[in-house]
């Protein structure tokens, strides 16, 4: 089992609404504990930070390389009721690209159980 599926966020998960977000900076803070060298990254498409869809909204994508193993995620940029928003503005950008880090370095482990709606990390079976 991953040693970040045992980390407990808890404490560091801020609410919007009857939404969950893990805090982006003590996430990455993690990270940077279990490998100094961890990078991550924000796709750009076509010079822009994000890709637009369509019908005008759009969609980010960040890459998390942690002891070398890459883990990318595709988020739409959405307001605060999880909803696309068309024609976003660089706030709204940049608000997708932090949560799309947070989810990146969740495929990794920490905090993924966040994303599965459970209030409490996975315990190794050897932990009870």
């Amino acid at each position: 089992m991953s040693e970040y599926l045992k980390i407990n966020v808890n404490d560091h998960v801020e609410k919007k609404g009857q939404l969950s977000y893990l805090s982006w900076a003590w996430a990455w803070a993690e990270v940077l504990k279990i490998d100094a060298g961890a990078t991550w990254e924000a796709v750009e498409f076509n010079g822009l930070p994000c890709a637009f869809l369509p019908d005008s909204s759009a969609l980010v994508k960040t890459i998390v390389t942690i002891k070398g193993q890459s883990k990318a995620c595709w988020l739409p940029v959405m307001d605060n009721k999880n909803k696309a928003i068309k024609g976003p503005d660089a706030f709204a950008v940049n608000t997708a690209i932090v949560r799309c880090l947070t989810k990146a370095i969740a495929m990794h482990g920490l905090g993924l159980y966040i994303y599965a709606g459970e209030d409490i990390p996975e315990r190794d079976v050897s932990d009870y």
